[in-house]
């Protein structure tokens, strides 16, 4: 499998071993989502019983009766639905009594009615004191993200313990991915030039089943011409032949990629606010200020908001927009933060943690039953605090904030030249000086220039450390450098305070 398989398939199985109710896994037609799920029902221990729902185009009786019968469970031609629930229930206990799980598995579930996930739901509300009797696995593409994000599902949505979207293959996926496939079959020698590989990517898109037809339909062309070589024509033609794709104009995009980098640079590509290179501030429809003692219409506006926020990737958006980033719903992740020049952290925070980092984060937030959404919050001040939730974006009290205040954080930041994520006394020269000025307009000391890692620079690292309240080590880790890229003066969004 390709990394983002394997991490598919730890999440999967993360999230079945967590005892939570419901397990989600989406992707685009074609990446392997059903690869991953059989992978999945081979690892599952011996003592858990599956019921395999291929066909989800049911009604709720329909679901309920189909889970009967993948259990092998017997019932009237004319049951109903509590008749049927109420055998699943009792088949549920005595696999419990006898040490065994229940996983229901439904593939392509984005075909599902609202209210056959919402009986899917109160399935999984039956439990003991201390686990959940049956736990769900839904597998679908993107569109069951955006069900899931309906106000009649959000009570399902806040029981996803695991969650993971399949992206396409990397180039360098794909190449490893045609390595095996070759050597499955006999051949070990790289037949496909790099060339060949390079055009793969750039028309199959990093979609396994598209990149099976393109490559099969390349080897039978270079067999046909004699050629023990499949080069980038052959994967030309071949792409026309299977999907009517055709590689025109490649050189032109291949300039257009030059031209910008080359604007990129000459403007400061970390400029995110230049208009017409990066998108800017993501528009929003309303800016309402929220006291903690809101009006009833405020309070209606609020709900709708959160109502499109309970997937975190909502506010991971809007936090990619702040750093000048348009991503789609299913871009925004840490994972494809490196793709942006950016690092990604994750972790539990109190605010005056957020505060002394000044970057816009994405935080999580808790509304009146308790339960959970997120935001981005883009600036912060004594008083008053600005969030942006869902495509809304709101003006608080920061008593309102603290009082909300869920835990949970993601910030997005820019490492430094070479995208280093850490410095250490092996580090090259370039990196050492970098490190060396950095400090130095950090602890407010002239530059100076250097040949080593000496103990100069190590006593103002161990010094800038202990002022930060880090470990003082001697060496600039992840912690280091996020604290000194917010010093250092550079453009790049803050947490600005808000008047």
């Amino acid at each position: 499998m390709s990394e983002r398989h394997a991490e598919a398939l730890a999440h999967l199985n993360y999230g079945l071993q967590d005892g939570g109710g419901f397990v989600l896994l989406t992707g685009e037609v074609g990446t392997g989502k059903t690869t991953v799920s059989r992978c999945l029902l081979q690892q599952l221990p011996v003592d858990t019983q599956i019921a395999y729902i291929l066909n989800p185009s049911l009604t709720e009786r329909d679901l309920l009766a189909a889970i009967c019968d993948e259990f092998e469970l017997s019932y009237p031609v004319e049951a109903g639905i509590k008749l049927l629930f109420d055998r699943i229930r009792d088949h549920l206990l005595a696999n419990l009594a006898a040490g065994k799980r229940s996983v229901v598995l439904v593939d392509e579930a984005q075909h599902l009615l609202p209210s056959v996930l919402e009986q899917l739901r109160l399935l999984t509300n039956l439990e003991t004191d201390d686990k959940k009797l049956l736990q769900v696995v839904l597998i679908g593409q993107p569109e069951l993200q955006h069900m899931l994000r309906q106000p009649l599902l959000r009570q399902l949505a806040q029981r996803i313990t695991a969650r993971y979207h399949l992206l396409p293959l990397t180039k360098y996926d794909i190449d490893a991915y045609v390595r095996f496939r070759l050597q499955v079959g006999g051949c070990v020698q790289p037949i496909f030039t790099a060339k060949a590989i390079a055009t793969l990517h750039r028309l199959s898109g990093g979609i396994p089943r598209l990149i099976n037809l393109i490559c099969d339909r390349a080897l039978l062309g270079a067999f046909a011409r004699g050629s023990y070589k499949i080069v980038h024509r052959d994967i030309n033609q071949s792409a026309f032949e299977v999907a009517g794709i055709r590689d025109e104009g490649s050189w032109l995009s291949t300039l257009s990629i030059a031209v910008v980098g080359a604007v990129l640079v000459a403007a400061g590509w970390w400029g995110w606010q230049y208009v017409g290179v990066f998108p800017a501030r993501p528009v929003v429809k309303v800016e309402v200020p929220v006291t903690i003692d809101e009006t009833p219409e405020q309070r209606e506006q609020l709900t709708d908001a959160i109502n499109q926020s309970i997937d975190p990737a909502s506010a991971m958006q809007n936090l990619y927009k702040v750093w000048g980033y348009d991503t789609t719903f299913e871009e925004a992740t840490c994972d494809n933060a490196p793709r942006a020049g950016l690092r990604c952290q994750e972790g539990e925070a109190t605010l005056t943690d957020i505060e002394n980092w000044q970057y816009p984060v994405q935080v999580s937030l808790t509304d009146e039953t308790g339960g959970l959404y997120y935001a981005t919050l883009v600036t912060l001040g004594p008083a008053k605090a600005s969030l942006l939730i869902g495509e809304q974006s709101w003006q608080v009290e920061r008593q309102w904030l603290s009082d909300h205040w869920g835990g949970s954080y993601t910030l997005l930041w820019r490492m430094p030249k070479g995208n280093l994520s850490l410095i250490s006394s092996n580090a090259s020269l370039a990196q050492l000086q970098w490190l060396d000025n950095a400090l130095s307009r950090a602890l407010q000391q002239p530059d100076r220039k250097i040949r080593r890692f000496d103990e100069i620079l190590k006593n103002k690292l161990q010094q800038f450390q202990r002022e930060q309240g880090l470990t003082p080590d001697g060496i600039a880790g992840s912690q280091t450098l996020l604290r000194l890229n917010a010093l250092s003066g550079e453009p790049m969004p803050r947490l600005e305070e808000t008047s």
